[in-house]
């Protein structure tokens, strides 16, 4: 797939990942020196009202990124915003949808905006995001 190949209302193909463990959630929590012990600690998370650790949102947007290489691996991602609407527990999967929102060719140049939706194993969207991408 090309950003060439795509029309605006395209669905690109969902990537799915994990579930996403325990072992994952702490590697990223000390790569990335995230101290906070809702990722990671059953008792800080249920003192907060959760039912149990975490999965850090820097680490969902990780997977997204993945999903963009993999849809358009010769473009360059110029913007990546992200809201996130619900947790993700640890030990669910996550999937990773978009749909082209918007097509244009600055500089002659293609750049694709895709709005993009992660869902929990539930099907639970529990991330909203936006890309733009160039190439």
């Amino acid at each position: 797939m090309t950003a060439e190949t795509l029309a605006v209302g395209s669905q690109l193909p969902e990537h799915r990942f994990g579930p996403i463990d325990a072992a994952a959630v702490r590697c990223y929590a000390e790569a990335s020196g995230d101290a906070n012990p809702i990722h990671v600690d059953a008792g800080a998370a249920k003192a907060i009202g959760l039912d149990g650790p975490i999965v850090q949102g820097m680490l969902l947007m990780g997977l997204v990124d993945s999903a963009l290489a993999a849809w358009l691996p010769q473009a360059r991602c110029d913007k990546l915003s992200s809201r996130f609407a619900l947790p993700v527990a640890v030990g669910s999967p996550v999937t990773v949808a978009a749909r082209v929102v918007r097509l244009d060719s600055p500089e002659g140049r293609r750049r694709v905006t895709l709005r993009i939706f992660v869902r929990d194993g539930a099907d639970k969207v529990v991330a909203l995001a936006e890309a733009v991408l160039t190439g």
